[in-house]
């Protein structure tokens, strides 16, 4: 059989305020081959867009994360290629990490260098939080596994909810290990580390990045998976080198966490997130997940935790949506208008002819990667 094979070619080129992408993803695997190929415009907010959106109603959880276009059988392939669970001995953190790195210039690969990346498995315990997590997954690109790494930025990446769905999901739909091995041999083995905890739970329910009666997911995800990776991995430790990311419910408990925490998450990637946290609709998410204090969800909805802090001077976001996709695709414009409003650096993307599935996710999540290259000092700025 063919081994695999990823290659990523990008090209960023600023013209006045509009960045052209033009982004070719080639993805060979075992006996399947799949091309895509994207052209798109990466816009800032149009203010008319934006107002004239129709906000979507609350959506059931159980279609956060559709399955449609029948992947099942076609995404059987990608099955994660987990190699152990054991962290390399190089990856021990040493007391004083940097808080970021110029990479991009400062960067030597060693002649023995792997030429791609690993997947794990490894466990997150909920020590401060309590909540029980399934086991995430963890990529480390081809300079996280030479004898004498150098500091990594790093992305937290989550997957959206629905029946079954888990950390798993970013690699059997959206082929996280092949994108990031793709973008690491564009630059020299570089990429940020990457962890895909488990926000949802083991019964892949939907705690809504929240504290509550569902369970303590927000503390997981920004006390325990944090502490986690600094106490197991050589990562840089200031917020511009930290990205909060995912997929549909993922996407929104990305800009949950990354407004709520500027501090901690420099960078966020949303991808086709909703409006905010959701059960379905709000009596039944204020009854169930917020144990019927509308107050404590209203304060939860990431436009109200926008409006609480004010200006954010260094927070990078990246939000993308189907245009196909009427459910979820009109809360994009919202939000990506009031991060861009209370000062974040925004980048939209409405990727054309798609949907909400897998399909789309994938080259989100590709684009949103490349995207970030430059931004946590792996690439070349410009």
């Amino acid at each position: 059989m063919p081994s695999l094979r990823s290659v990523l070619v990008q090209r960023v080129q600023r013209v006045g305020v509009v960045t052209r992408v033009v982004l070719v993803l080639v993805v060979a695997v075992t006996s399947a081959a799949v091309a895509v190929a994207l052209v798109g415009w990466f816009r800032p907010p149009d203010r008319s867009a934006a107002a004239a959106a129709p906000v979507p109603s609350a959506t059931p959880t159980a279609a956060s994360t559709p399955t449609a276009d029948g992947l099942g059988s076609r995404l059987s392939v990608f099955r994660p290629l987990v190699l152990g669970s054991t962290v390399p001995a190089g990856e021990r953190p040493t007391p004083d990490e940097p808080s970021t790195v110029d990479l991009a210039t400062t960067w030597v690969a060693p002649s023995d260098m792997p030429q791609t990346g690993r997947l794990l498995h490894v466990s997150i315990p909920g020590t401060t939080s309590h909540f029980t997590a399934r086991d995430a997954l963890l990529y480390l690109p081809p300079a996280a596994l030479v004898a004498d790494p150098p500091p990594l930025p790093v992305a937290v990446v989550m997957p959206g909810q629905s029946r079954g769905s888990g950390p798993d999901d970013l690699q059997n739909g959206g082929h996280i290990e092949q994108t990031m091995d793709a973008i690491a041999e564009l630059h020299r083995g570089l990429t940020p580390i990457v962890v895909v905890p488990d926000q949802l739970g083991p019964e892949s329910g939907n705690p809504m990045c929240v504290d509550g009666p569902l369970g303590n997911s927000r503390s997981y995800l920004e006390h325990d998976v944090p502490a986690w990776i600094t106490s197991h991995l050589r990562v840089q430790t200031g917020a511009a080198a930290w990205t909060i990311g995912g997929f549909s419910q993922g996407g929104t408990c990305a800009i949950q966490l990354g407004a709520g925490d500027p501090d901690r998450f420099g960078n966020i990637i949303d991808v086709s997130g909703e409006l905010g946290p959701s059960l379905g609709d709000p009596a039944r998410t204020i009854a169930r997940g917020f144990s019927g204090n509308a107050a404590a969800y209203r304060a939860a909805q990431p436009l109200a935790v926008m409006a609480r802090h004010g200006h954010y001077a260094s927070t990078w976001a990246f939000f993308t949506a189907a245009q196909l996709d009427t459910h979820y695709g009109p809360a994009m414009p919202v939000v990506a208008e009031r991060a861009a409003a209370v000062g974040m650096h925004v980048t939209r993307w409405v990727l054309p002819g798609a949907r909400h599935n897998w399909t789309m996710a994938r080259a989100a999540i590709a684009a949103g990667m490349a995207w970030l290259e430059p931004h946590v000092g792996l690439a070349p700025a410009g």
